[in-house]
């Protein structure tokens, strides 16, 4: 096993943060894309040393290729496999950590080589600590969300792999879920709400808020997946849908990479939150810092 480290890539999201991730290890950077011809130029173009394409048959999900793609990730022996939190890419990531046997890390900021061991940094503490990890076995990692800019480089080669063998698997159907009424792709003013929002009644808060702005209501994932409150169409963030409103207005959001990436698109960002401390102070336009049981119901009246 030899200090490089490889990129598996699956979905079209920004690439910039694996790929600087991979190169402040000091280390030759080498990609495995499944999918498109586009999406593997794409990578080619981001600063990795060569390109192992695995194209996507049309039908095809990416489970059948993780197989083949597991094969070349095994073929190049990393020491480091890197991959962006998105659900395609996750897919192969566990395919690639079966067949290398390896240790496996999540929200990883950060990687090196000293001593012989790998040494992987990743974010705890719902991201407010940084946990080092040592290792002499292969990683796999799934890089933490970040905003970092593709540098423009030549493109890399590209190496087709040609007549693949897949598993048996299609898409046999696609059956979309009820959206809510929610068109946050094409809404130009949005208010997203999390988890600064402690009883369900202070909804009606946000949702006064969004009247007055004729915006769409968003949130972050726990609001959906751990209280419930809303259905899956309204969940903003790296794995369920990206927005880019004019106005983007947070309340009680934190601001953690995986909520950000979703809305880096919008124009403006406004942000309301009790912690003068949080991320999402970081990423905005303009700050509020204070109860929002008193700020948006005043905010709202001076709208109205």
């Amino acid at each position: 096993m030899s200090n490089n480290v490889v990129i598996i890539v699956a979905d079209d999201v920004p690439v910039g943060t694996v790929v600087a991730v991979a190169k402040r290890a000091d280390s030759q950077v080498r990609a495995v894309v499944a999918g498109s011809r586009e999406l593997a130029e794409s990578v080619a173009g981001a600063g990795v040393a060569s390109v192992c394409w695995v194209p996507q048959p049309e039908g095809v999900p990416t489970e059948a290729l993780a197989g083949v793609v597991a094969q070349k990730v095994q073929q190049l022996a990393p020491a480091v496999t890197l991959a962006p939190n998105a659900a395609a890419s996750r897919v192969l990531a566990g395919a690639v950590a079966a067949a290398l046997g390896a240790a496996v890390a999540s929200s990883v900021v950060a990687v090196n080589f000293e001593d012989g061991k790998t040494v992987v940094e990743r974010l705890v503490a719902e991201q407010r600590a940084v946990e080092t990890l040592e290792t002499t076995a292969p990683v796999v990692a799934l890089v933490s969300d970040g905003a970092e800019d593709v540098e423009e480089s030549a493109p890399a080669p590209i190496e087709e792999v040609a007549a693949a063998v897949l598993a048996p698997m299609t898409v046999a159907g696609i059956h979309e879920g009820e959206s809510g009424g929610a068109d946050l792709a094409n809404a130009q003013r949005v208010v997203g709400v999390g988890r600064g929002l402690t009883s369900k009644d202070q909804l009606a808060l946000a949702e006064a808020l969004a009247g007055a702005l004729d915006a769409e209501i968003a949130c972050s994932l726990s609001l959906c997946d751990d209280y419930r409150w809303f259905e899956h169409a309204r969940v903003v963030g790296t794995s369920t849908q990206r927005i880019a409103p004019r106005l983007y207005v947070s309340v009680g959001i934190s601001g953690q990479p995986q909520h950000m990436t979703g809305v880096r698109g919008a124009k403006t960002i406004v942000a309301i939150n009790n912690d003068p401390e949080a991320p999402i102070f970081r990423n905005c336009a303009y700050g509020i810092v204070g109860d929002l049981n008193k700020v948006v119901p005043a905010l709202t009246a001076a709208l109205s």
